[in-house]
């Protein structure tokens, strides 16, 4: 099996807000964009405390798609499993 280069990494800030709450959500994320693979867009997620008070989300998370449109898409869909808003 090859192995793909990283040809774009980037460190990335998601906001996010819980509207019932006023409570805001902050994940630390690394980018990845590789040069093949089924999908060659990564987004590695990790959580900053503290945690809003109606909700707890996961301390982690990985989504990998094929463009980066799609994948940002994906990050909405996670968020609003939380009942979390996107806000960048």
């Amino acid at each position: 099996m090859p192995k793909y280069k990283v040809i774009f990494e980037s460190k990335e800030t998601i906001l996010g807000v819980v509207p019932q709450a006023n409570d805001w959500v902050e994940y630390a994320c690394v980018l990845k964009v590789k040069n093949g693979g089924k999908r060659p867009v990564s987004l590695d997620m990790q959580f900053i405390p503290p945690h809003p008070f109606s909700v707890n989300m996961p301390m982690e998370h990985l989504i990998q798609e094929d463009s980066i449109s799609s994948l940002y898409g994906k990050v909405i869909k996670f968020l609003e499993r939380y009942g979390v808003e996107f806000r960048g």
